[in-house]
């Protein structure tokens, strides 16, 4: 069958079935002679591909289903809470959505034209990043040769267990998805040179002798170690008061000094890391961790000069430190995955400093997404206050301010005016757009906007801190002003943070959602810091930050001041795209 009478048979144009092929969607034989032979096979395929694409599901999401990744009820959960969102109930892509869901036969169709004689390769020479997130996965690939990210995966991991003041998730759910993603990555590309990991830092899981979870991932969220049950203390003002050291609740080592002291650590628990570290095990088929630094500082009590879990303060706290992983500070190979090598598990604002900055010595990270950061790279120094120091790679540190709340302060925003809409009979639609033109709106007459203090989930250092709204008159009480009020407070947290840093630098690179969806909360950031803000041009930096690492420690590329050679920013040129 031609080209011309595959369109016809499926109502898609030639572009488009051009399109899906090069994207891995069809496997087209040729004739003798060169030309494209087309099947029935084909022709079905294609007509599921332009039915999911009329719901809006995204190619690499069609794709992942091809492949087995996923399946239709993972594609269709999310894509109709996304158009509830964005259009509500009753739209028409949503209608598509609950044909879909009813037409069961869809699901052996694409499974049983992706048979494993029939997988497409292609060739090339690629790094592979892996981003262990709070709610996500996320995958990237990147072509080394043609310098830039060819693939992006992200899928949602629903590994939640418990939310309250006990924060945990099935990392054997998080493991399974993530390997599934992986091991499809692995079928598909030919010359895969290294796998890069990287993940949500803090929490820890317990593994026992044979290498296996004997317990969830206890994440960074948890709030064990704030409850008071000391004696009217917390886990964490304990280990001040007994070692003068303060780490704050999430943090691995305090969480498992609050297990140690009820009595909630398993019984054969022989090594506690990192989510990311257990991954990197189960796919090198190892029984022992050895984590990077940068999550091992990640877990407190960790000494940063001499690059070691400080033993004498564990030691007063009654923890063993027969339960802690080895160590590395090396660009390091932990094993191999079907023979490709595996680097050692890197923090995730590490690596996404890695995969969205260009040369380091002047620019300053900002990643607003869920929460927000400020990172600088940085010589070792002692630090005070809210700002942190962590390790980053060779002998360099990264200067960081985090905030808890960040970027959720303006979804706290959106979800309240949703819920007002819904109230008063409208369709649940997201109301971001109109909040951004509300606060634009506000910025461009003049407006101060409120004053709004967004620490509505406390501070590290103080966690039982609130936000504010403040300044409210009989003018300024709108919807904009108060858009443009968070906004501004979002940044503000931001540059007070910076302030505690010594390094100072000219330029800023911004990541993250909420950043790289909102202009003017960008103009806001140049406004409040007084330099210019470049937006990093590639999807998922930790991930992307993730597969370069893992190219440097397989010694296929180096480092110097930055992977400035493999970094592009949106106002470049790209003429390979």
């Amino acid at each position: 069958m031609k080209i011309n009478e595959i369109a016809k048979a499926t109502g898609l144009s030639q572009k488009a079935i051009r399109l899906y092929e090069n994207k891995g969607l069809i496997c087209v034989s040729r004739t003798e002679s060169g030309y494209r032979n087309y099947s029935e096979e084909d022709v079905t395929i294609l007509k599921t591909v332009k039915l999911l694409r009329s719901a809006g599901v995204s190619i690499s999401d069609i794709k992942l289903y091809f492949f087995g990744v996923l399946n239709i009820e993972d594609i269709m959960n999310r894509r109709k809470t996304e158009i509830e969102k964005e259009s509500g109930i009753n739209s028409e892509k949503y209608r598509i959505c609950e044909e879909i869901c009813a037409n069961r036969n869809l699901e052996n169709e694409a499974f049983n034209y992706f048979s494993s004689d029939k997988k497409p390769r292609e060739r090339g020479k690629f790094a592979v990043g892996i981003d262990l997130g709070t709610t996500t996965i996320s995958v990237i690939v990147y072509d080394l040769n043609r310098k830039r990210q060819i693939e992006s995966y992200t899928i949602p991991h629903d590994s939640r267990v418990r939310s309250d003041i006990f924060s945990e998730q099935s990392i054997e759910k998080i493991v399974r998805k993530a390997e599934k993603l992986l091991y499809h990555i692995i079928d598909y590309y030919e010359g895969i040179v290294g796998i890069g990991l990287s993940g949500q830092m803090h929490g820890i899981v317990y593994i026992n002798a044979a290498g296996e979870a004997v317990s969830e991932l206890i994440n960074w969220q948890d709030k064990r170690a704030d409850q008071r049950i000391f004696a009217g203390k917390s886990a964490c003002e304990r280990i001040a008061l007994i070692t003068g050291e303060r780490i704050y609740t999430g943090y691995g080592l305090a969480t498992h000094y609050y297990n140690l002291s009820v009595g909630l650590v398993p019984e054969n628990v022989v090594k506690l890391c990192g989510a990311a570290d257990y991954f990197g095990m189960k796919i090198c088929g190892l029984k022992a961790p050895v984590i990077h630094i940068s999550t091992a500082a990640s877990f407190g009590l960790f000494d940063l000069k001499k690059n070691e879990f400080k033993k004498d303060k564990l030691l007063l706290l009654g923890i063993s430190e027969e339960i802690l992983p080895d160590v590395t500070k090396e660009n390091f190979i932990i094993g191999k995955c079907r023979g490709i090598p595996v680097s050692v598990a890197l923090g995730d604002n590490q690596t996404s400093f890695l995969g969205a900055v260009k040369e380091n010595s002047d620019s300053l990270l900002i990643n607003i997404g869920t929460g927000s950061q400020v990172s600088a790279v940085s010589d070792y120094r002692e630090v005070s206050g809210e700002t942190q120091i962590r390790p980053f790679i060779g002998d360099k540190y990264l200067i960081c301010g985090a905030a808890l709340c960040g970027g959720y302060a303006y979804a706290m925003l959106e979800k309240f005016f949703r819920s007002y809409v819904v109230s008063s009979g409208m369709p649940e639609v997201s109301q971001y757009n109109t909040l951004n033109a509300l606060a634009e709106k506000a910025y461009e007459s003049g407006e101060i906007g409120l004053n709004v203090n967004v620490s509505f989930f406390g501070q590290r250092g103080a966690p039982d801190t609130k936000g504010a709204i403040k300044e409210i008159d009989g003018q300024n009480f709108t919807p904009g002003a108060l858009a443009l009020g968070v906004l501004k407070g979002m940044c503000e947290e931001l540059y007070e943070l910076y302030e505690g840093f010594r390094e100072k630098k000219t330029k800023i690179t911004a990541s993250g959602g909420a950043v790289k969806k909102n202009k003017l909360l960008r103009k806001l950031l140049e406004e409040h810091f007084g330099m210019p803000v470049g937006l990093n041009a590639v999807d998922e930096d930790a991930a992307m930050g993730a597969a370069l690492f893992s190219a440097l420690a397989a010694g296929i590329i180096g480092y110097d001041n930055g992977f400035s050679e493999y970094i592009k920013y949106e106002e470049e040129n790209d003429n390979d795209k």
